[in-house]
């Protein structure tokens, strides 16, 4: 199978890469106006739908896909846009997932592997959905150090201590963390799961939400805008893309059938001055290990063609520079609180542009009990993937 990348906006850019063997699956900066509709279970309903005053700014017009409709398969798959749920110890019940695609755990707060994480599985094996880890090592093991996220505390936190621990600790401790989480997903397979294969399971591991904070240029923007930076400087960027590719070499060399993806910063295209920043900065990496691209944060813009209506990056534009499907998120916050769930990402009129623009999927965060049944509804509306073609 292979993606046609074919954006119509001005000037046709066509690009082709092999993602999947098949189609099948076994298995920062401020809130966003525009799309921040949170919505519970008693005041939602099953259907959204878009009105004059939050309409989608959109490239769906240039892409005629409108009477092509997804044949739903279960579990996540690149040809088919994809509903995910971030798990929660609160919702431990099958009737909360049975339908998604995916569901996503965030994964790095221990040294091991723990029953956390063997619950989140052994629900995707119950639903047929496909495990997502948001692979957030680096940054939790700076939380056991003392250091918060960048956007919680303005001293001491990950964007003026995060590169210093990466150079004392990375070898040692945070790829041991890589190892333990792989290698427990690995024999809890071969435990309770004999008649699967963990070489050919496929997960999709989202490897480390706001990683360019680390490196020498992301510590060097934000020095700019706003005087904070690395204790002893960033780490080199062709230093990150090495320490990147060790990552996920260690995931596969325990989960071979895992697939990858490369986070998104949007803020690093808001250099006027550097229009080549963001190419700049993904050229460090190996994207031949690369699937897809990922968002964080969970205040990404459903109705926008950026990806936050605060910064230049656009979805179409990284999509187009990494030539990879773009994997979204929405429904929390700052430190990672719940938001509730994001009901610009179940307008369809949202969603299909955004597939014009190469997003295959989001994750609600904090969704309530009615999620699946409005992903089921609206997936009979969306337009199929332009660009996938088997």
């Amino acid at each position: 199978m292979k993606f046609n990348f074919g954006f119509q906006k001005g000037l046709f850019f066509l690009g082709i890469f092999s993602l999947f063997t098949a189609c099948g699956s076994d298995s920062s900066s401020g809130a966003d106006i525009n799309d921040s509709g949170i919505s519970s279970s008693a005041d939602s309903p099953l259907w959204e739908s878009s009105s004059s005053t939050d309409a989608p700014i959109s490239s769906a017009d240039a892409v005629s896909s409108s009477s092509e409709l997804f044949v739903h398969q279960k579990g996540f798959s690149p040809c088919q846009f994809n509903f995910g749920a971030g798990w929660q110890a609160a919702h431990e019940d099958s009737a909360f997932y049975d339908g998604l695609d995916y569901i996503s755990v965030w994964l790095g707060d221990n040294d091991y592997f723990n029953s956390f994480e063997e619950r989140m599985f052994d629900m995707t094996r119950v639903v047929h959905a496909t495990p997502m880890i948001y692979a957030y090592v680096i940054a939790e093991f700076g939380k056991d150090h003392g250091l918060d996220d960048c956007d919680v505390k303005d001293s001491q936190n990950l964007c003026t201590d995060g590169a210093e621990l990466m150079r004392q600790y990375f070898q040692d401790s945070i790829l041991y963390r890589y190892r333990q989480y792989a290698a427990g997903f690995r024999e809890h397979i071969e435990i309770f799961y004999p008649e699967q294969n963990p070489d050919t399971i496929q997960f999709i591991w989202l490897i480390e939400p706001d990683y360019y904070q680390y490196s020498e240029s992301g510590s060097n923007q934000k020095m700019a805008f706003d005087s904070i930076e690395q204790r002893n400087g960033g780490i080199p960027d062709a230093q990150m893309g090495l320490y990147f590719a060790q990552i996920v070499d260690t995931i596969r060399a325990y989960l071979p059938g895992s697939k990858i993806a490369i986070d998104i910063s949007p803020w690093i295209a808001d250099v006027t001055e550097e229009p080549d920043k963001m190419a700049n900065w993904y050229a460090n990496f190996d994207l031949s290990k690369v699937d897809f691209a990922s968002t964080s944060g969970g205040r990404t813009a459903a109705a926008n063609e950026r990806i936050r209506s605060s910064n230049k990056a656009t979805w179409a534009g990284v999509a187009q520079l990494l030539q990879r499907p773009i994997l979204a998120d929405a429904g929390y916050d700052a430190g990672g609180y719940g938001t509730g769930y994001n009901k610009a990402w179940g307008v369809v009129e949202n969603l299909n542009a955004r597939i014009a623009d190469g997003v295959i999927g989001v994750t609600q965060m904090d969704p309530d009990s009615l999620y699946h049944v409005r992903a089921t509804i609206a997936r009979n509306q969306l337009n199929a993937i332009p660009w996938c073609a088997e």
